[in-house]
């Protein structure tokens, strides 16, 4: 097959990538927030050894790719791994990998189940076609491991302090715990100051008297980011919401995305042609 002939974009939509070789694409195969089964990264090594040339290779976005797959066996490589349960990846216009940090499951800073979240959202909208490539992340704190800033769409776990004033000692261990200067101890209390909060709950972690509790645990919202040549910080949407508002948002920004994005045009460019407050009145609702 004659390299001018490839369609691209077919064979993007299923999930191989063309090499800068003639007749040699990169396969991309499908893992959620960097966790993949054991038994999985076995078929994936052996893939490897097969169709390539022996080794696989971890993207930016936590995904596997298997390069060096000739182009006449690239289907034939697909099926093969989709029989031991490692489904294709996805590329183009549509849906991208979730990635994820390990969260509460495992990260000691981490608030919210990220694992949880991504494989919920994997299993309804990742490969779905959208007017340009839509990358989603989530992350268990403000720490941000996986930038959810700098996506399209970024999921951050966060929780809300509240002080309980008559079990402070005055100990300051929640003003040295807070890298935002946001915590104060004066006269034996601590104070908060919610300007400067980041909602990390490092304060109420370091709290040994129960003076520092959990308000609220939740999710915040960012939109419109991306990397690349142009890039740009997403918009915070929303703070401290809950799973039935964080999917409903979602569900809609993908409504919206659909019925009013160009072809070719990033969630974030949209938000510049039309406005941001349009958006946010519509995914509000």
């Amino acid at each position: 097959m004659n390299e001018k002939k490839v369609d691209e974009s077919l064979l993007k939509s299923k999930g191989f990538l063309p090499q800068r070789q003639e007749n040699m694409v990169s396969m991309r195969v499908k893992a959620t927030g960097g966790r993949v089964d054991v038994e999985k990264l076995r078929a994936i090594a052996d893939a490897a050894e097969k169709y390539g040339h022996g080794y696989i290779h971890i993207t930016s976005r936590q995904g596997i790719e298997i390069p060096f797959v000739k182009l006449e066996e690239a289907e034939e490589a697909s099926s093969e791994l989709e029989k031991q349960g490692v489904l294709k990846g996805s590329s183009g216009k549509r849906v991208r990998a979730v990635v994820a940090c390990q969260g509460n499951e495992v990260c000691r800073f981490g608030l919210i189940d990220c694992q949880q979240i991504a494989y919920r959202i994997t299993e309804k909208y990742v490969g779905e076609t959208v007017p340009k490539k839509l990358k989603i992340a989530v992350t268990g704190c403000p720490s941000a491991c996986v930038k959810p800033q700098d996506t399209d769409f970024g999921v951050m776990g966060t929780t809300k302090p509240q002080i309980f004033s008559e079990n402070c000692v005055g100990c300051k261990r929640c003003e040295k715990a807070c890298k935002m200067e946001a915590i104060k101890v004066l006269e034996d209390k601590a104070s908060i100051d919610m300007e400067k909060c980041i909602l990390c709950g490092l304060c109420i972690a370091a709290c040994r008297k129960d003076a520092l509790r959990v308000e609220k645990t939740g999710y915040t919202i960012f939109v419109g980011g991306k990397l690349g040549r142009k890039p740009g910080h997403g918009t915070k949407l929303l703070e401290l919401a809950d799973e039935e508002q964080l999917f409903s948002v979602l569900e809609k920004t993908f409504e919206y995305y659909r019925k009013e994005g160009l072809d070719g045009e990033r969630l974030g460019d949209l938000f510049d042609r039309l406005g941001f407050e349009k958006y946010r009145k519509e995914v509000l609702l």
